[in-house]
């Protein structure tokens, strides 16, 4: 099955208020942070970009924006990773084929939910506009994609402390129904530990 065209959206920028204002996204295994194990997971992305803190380290080529204003949610760092897409490659959003992956920072699991998500795509209907992740009955927009076409003017609007599903909703995405430990994200100190990624980092 051929791989899709897509992009890569990651969402960094939260203020991680219930790990105490740690950055979840610089939560380490021993071996990688969880944003690490993210962008890792999508390598094959033409484009990928992190909305986050400017202080992050990225690989060469990963893009880097920041919401505005700081912390206004995350449907407005979808709004800003959608502009940096556009700015790198300026004819995505009309691109009938081209998907972007739309992922939080902390799925410790993304190197083996995200290839589902591409798989999904890749045999897709024309009709569909993209797939979230659903387990046990909970959607997961934040482990999504979704054609670039359909999201890009869903986000065009204001977007500052709006809810993501507001945005989604209307697209009526596909349920991809993948396991729960697939989905499951580090909010907190015990799933932090649960799934391995308790060393914070260093204090500046």
């Amino acid at each position: 099955m051929k791989t899709p065209s897509y992009s890569a959206l990651i969402l960094a920028g939260g203020r991680s208020s219930r790990l105490g204002g740690v950055p979840k996204a610089l939560l380490s295994n021993g071996k990688h942070t969880l944003l690490d194990g993210v962008l890792a997971a999508c390598t094959g992305a033409e484009h990928r970009v992190v909305v986050g803190p400017a202080e992050l380290t990225l690989p060469t080529g990963v893009l880097l924006t920041r919401e505005e204003p700081v912390f206004s949610g995350p449907a407005a760092g979808i709004s800003a990773g959608l502009a940096a897409l556009a700015a790198a490659q300026p004819d995505f959003s009309v691109l009938s084929h081209h998907w972007v992956l739309v992922l939080s920072c902390d799925l410790p699991r993304a190197q083996a939910a995200v290839p589902l998500l591409v798989q999904a795509a890749a045999s897709a209907p024309q009709e569909v506009t993209g797939y979230w992740a659903v387990s046990e009955g909970i959607t997961q927009p934040l482990l999504g994609i979704y054609r670039a076409a359909a999201l890009a003017p869903a986000f065009a609007g204001d977007t500052a402390n709006a809810s993501v599903r507001r945005f989604l909703s209307p697209l009526e995405p596909a349920e991809l129904e993948l396991p729960a430990e697939l989905t499951a994200d580090v909010d907190t100190w015990e799933a932090a530990r649960t799934a391995g990624y308790t060393q914070a980092p260093p204090q500046p």
